[in-house]
C-alpha cells in the first residue's frame, strides 16, 4: 500500500535510488574479505536514525570481519528495477513490498535463499504464514519478511461500555458489528462503524473485508492475472456497507475520509470502530491525543472464514550475487532484521530505548517466528511496555488462528482506486446498484492490470 496510513499502514516505501550507486555486488576486497550493498540506509535528513543503521553496520562488520558492508540510500522503486537489474547497480540485499517477491522469483529477479536461511538461528522455527509470500510452491525461500503487520478491529471501549457492550469481547463477525454498531449509535448517538473511502485507502479496507468472504481481486488466468472484482463476495462486503448505511444509519453521514481524516475522529472519539493494525496506537496517542484507556483491539471479524490483509516488507538478495555475497547478505538481513524478533535480550534493550524516548511499546505485531520464539520476545519488550497491553488481547488471541492473505500483485493501487469509487458510490447515494459499481470498477481495474502485464 503505497498511500500514508496510520502506523504500519504505510507498506511501500518508493524512493528513488541514490546516484551512483555502482555495483550491486560490490568486487570482491583485495584482502579477501566479502564486500556486499545493501539498502535502506537513512537519508542524512535524519542523521539519528542514520548514525544507528551505520553503527549496525559497524556491529555487523566487528562480529564478521571477513565481510564488508557497503551501505546504500536506495530503496525499493518498481519503475527502476529492472534496469538497475540489468545494470548490474542492484544492492546485494534490498527491500520489497510483501506482495513482489512471488513474481520476482517467477521472473528470477532474486536469488533463490533455501539453503542460507537453513542455516539461520531458529530456522525451523518461522511462522509459516509470515514465510508464504516469499515462499515458491516447491518450497523455495526467496526473501524473509523484516516487517509485517494484519489488518484488525479498533474499537472505543469507553463507547462500548456507554452502549452496554462488553468492551472485553469486540465484535468477531461482520453480523456482529452491524449489531453493535447499530447499537453504539443508538444509545450514544455516535456513529459506529466508519471506512475511508479516499486515496486508494477504501479500495484497500474493501479487499481486506473481501477477504474475510473468502473473495479475492485478482486470479490467474492463461498466464496472466486478470481482476475478478464482481463476485458473490464483493457483493457481500457491500451489503453489508449498504445495510448499515442506510438501513441501520450506523455509520454517520461523512463518508469522504482519507485514513488520517479517520484516524483523527476515531481518537476523538467521533467513531467507535474502524481497522486498522496495532500500530496505529502510536498515531491514536502521541499525535491525535487519543486516551490510552479507551484503545481497544480485536482480530478482524469474519465474514465466512478466518483471514486477513497481511502488508509489510520482505529482504531480498540480488540474482546476481556470488555465492558467498549471498551467504553474506542472509547474514546481514539475520543480524539486522531479524535478531530483535528471536534475541530476547537485545529485543529487551531496544524496548527500554523506546519506553526512555516516550515510544510506545508494547502492543503486538506479526513476528516472523512461531509462538516459542516470538513469545520470550514479546514478554522481554512488555517489561517496558507504555500502551495498555491488555486491551490488545482480544486480537492477539483472534490472530494467531487467521489465515494471512498478502494484497494484490499486480496494478494494485490502480485497483484500490477503482474501488473508492465504489465505496463512496455505497455509502452516498442510496439508490447506488453494488453490482453495477463493481462493474465499472472491473472495467477500470482491467485496464490497469493489461497496461502493467504488456
Amino acid at each position: 500500500m503505497r498511500v500514508r496510513l496510520p502506523g504500519l499502514f504505510a507498506a511501500t516505501l518508493v524512493i528513488s535510488a541514490v546516484a551512483g550507486c555502482g555495483s550491486g555486488s560490490a568486487e570482491p576486497a583485495g584482502d579477501g574479505k566479502t564486500r556486499i550493498t545493501v539498502g535502506d540506509l537513512p537519508p542524512t535528513t535524519q542523521q539519528n536514525v542514520r548514525e544507528q543503521f551505520l553503527k549496525q553496520v559497524a556491529a555487523f562488520e566487528k562480529a564478521n570481519p571477513d565481510i564488508d558492508i557497503e551501505p546504500h540510500e536506495a530503496t525499493w522503486d518498481p519503475k527502476t528495477f529492472a534496469t538497475r537489474l540489468a545494470g548490474g547497480q542492484l544492492e546485494t540485499v534490498f527491500r520489497v513490498p510483501l506482495t513482489e517477491p512471488a513474481g520476482l522469483a517467477r521472473r528470477r529477479q532474486v536469488a533463490d535463499i533455501t539453503a542460507e536461511v537453513g542455516k539461520l538461528p531458529h530456522a525451523t522455527e518461522f511462522d509459516k504464514r509470515a514465510l508464504a509470500p516469499a515462499t515458491d510452491a516447491n518450497g523455495r525461500i526467496h526473501g524473509l519478511p523484516t516487517s509485517e503487520f494484519a489488518l484488525g478491529l479498533i474499537y472505543n471501549r469507553d463507547l462500548f461500555d456507554k452502549a452496554g457492550l462488553d468492551p472485553d469481547k469486540p465484535p468477531a463477525t461482520w453480523d456482529e458489528v452491524r449489531a453493535a454498531a447499530k447499537t453504539i449509535k443508538g444509545k450514544t448517538g455516535v456513529p459506529g462503524f466508519a471506512v475511508p473511502t479516499t486515496e486508494n485507502t477504501g479500495g484497500w479496507i474493501f479487499t481486506a473485508m473481501l477477504y474475510t468472504y473468502g473473495g479475492r481481486l485478482q486470479q490467474e488466468s492463461g498466464g496472466k492475472t486478470v481482476a475478478t472484482l464482481d463476485t458473490p463476495q464483493s457483493r457481500g462486503v457491500l451489503d453489508l456497507l449498504k445495510g448499515m448505511r442506510w438501513q441501520d444509519d450506523s455509520m454517520g453521514s461523512q463518508h469522504l475520509r482519507n485514513a488520517a481524516d479517520l484516524a483523527k475522529d476515531f481518537a476523538a472519539g467521533k467513531v467507535a470502530m474502524i481497522i486498522g493494525t496495532p500500530s496505529s496506537y502510536t498515531e491514536y496517542a502521541t499525535q491525535y491525543g487519543g486516551a490510552a484507556e479507551a484503545f481497544g483491539m480485536g482480530a478482524l471479524p469474519s465474514g465466512d472464514r478466518a483471514a486477513t490483509l497481511l502488508g509489510g516488507q520482505v529482504a531480498v538478495v540480488s540474482p546476481k550475487a556470488t555465492a558467498a555475497e549471498r551467504a553474506a547478505g542472509v547474514k546481514w538481513i539475520d543480524f539486522y532484521y531479524l535478531r530483535p524478533k528471536y534475541d530476547a535480550a537485545f529485543a529487551e534493550s531496544v524496548a527500554a530505548a523506546k519506553a526512555a524516548d516516550d515510544v510506545p511499546v508494547g502492543f503486538p505485531y506479526v513476528s516472523p517466528y512461531s509462538s516459542p520464539v516470538a513469545g520470550p520476545v514479546l514478554t522481554a519488550e512488555r517489561k517496558h511496555a507504555n500502551v495498555p497491553v491488555a486491551n490488545f488481547k482480544p486480537y492477539e488471541d483472534g490472530v494467531a488462528a487467521q489465515e494471512f492473505v498478502t494484497e494484490p500483485a499486480v496494478a494494485a493501487q490502480d485497483t484500490y482506486a477503482a474501488l473508492d469509487s465504489v465505496i463512496q458510490a455505497t455509502l452516498t447515494r442510496k439508490d447506488a446498484d453494488p453490482a453495477a459499481e463493481l462493474a465499472k470498477a472491473g472495467e477500470k481495474a482491467t485496464a490497469a492490470l493489461n497496461r502493467a502485464q504488456r
